[in-house]
């Protein structure tokens, strides 16, 4: 890291970020492996079957105790904006690196904002879905029915956000990762991709 670099994200929105990336995965892992006989092998890494179902419930508080903080960290941040409509408006420039035609964003540009908001809708779903399921006896069956289908399409849906999101920070848009990774990223990366926020750090 060079002394150039920029701070991004500090110690704490990090291990938050990586609390909620980790414990999603895992339930991911457990929620498939319920799902698809055919890929109950993952559930070795939980100790078994037993031990999966029974760890699942809990990772999922984790899971949801770990969003509430990251939402109370940077909702103020991820308000949607009249610019961040525009950004949305050219994202397909975005999307194949013509960042000449991409209005200039802040720190935080329309894509990383929906994401947000959308993770964060189904983080409820998660929630009210998953705690009838780990509590069947207090709900009516055609209910538990319901909730079942909704968490399952939920974890699908996030699943596909998941990807997503690694492959906009790992190859489509090399050196966002090491934000998450180490706090910081180059100059060079920010004048590119947040050039308001990089006027905004470096005071140019």
């Amino acid at each position: 890291m060079s002394s150039n670099d920029l701070d991004r994200f500090t110690f704490v929105e990090r291990v938050v970020h990586w609390t909620v990336g980790m414990t999603f995965v895992l339930l991911l892992m457990g929620g498939l492996a319920f799902a698809y006989p055919s890929l109950f092998w993952m559930t070795v890494f939980f100790g078994g079957g037993p031990a999966a179902r029974a760890l699942h419930p809990w990772i999922g508080v984790v899971f949801s105790i770990g969003l509430v903080f990251m939402f109370m960290l940077w909702v103020r941040d991820l308000i949607f904006e009249d610019a961040d409509w525009k950004w949305m408006r050219a994202i397909k420039y975005y999307a194949t690196h013509q960042t000449d035609k991409v209005p200039p964003v802040g720190k935080y540009n329309g894509g990383q904002k929906a994401f947000f908001w959308l993770q964060s809708v189904l983080g409820v779903v998660f929630l009210v879905t998953g705690v009838s399921l780990w509590f069947p006896e207090s709900f009516a069956s055609s209910l538990l029915t319901v909730m079942r289908l909704v968490h399952y399409l939920a974890a699908l849906g996030g699943g596909l956000l998941l990807i997503v999101h690694v492959y906009l920070a790992t190859i489509a848009y090399p050196g966002t990762i090491r934000a998450m990774l180490y706090g910081t990223v180059t100059r060079g990366w920010a004048k590119l991709h947040h050039p308001l926020w990089y006027k905004e750090k470096t005071k140019v």
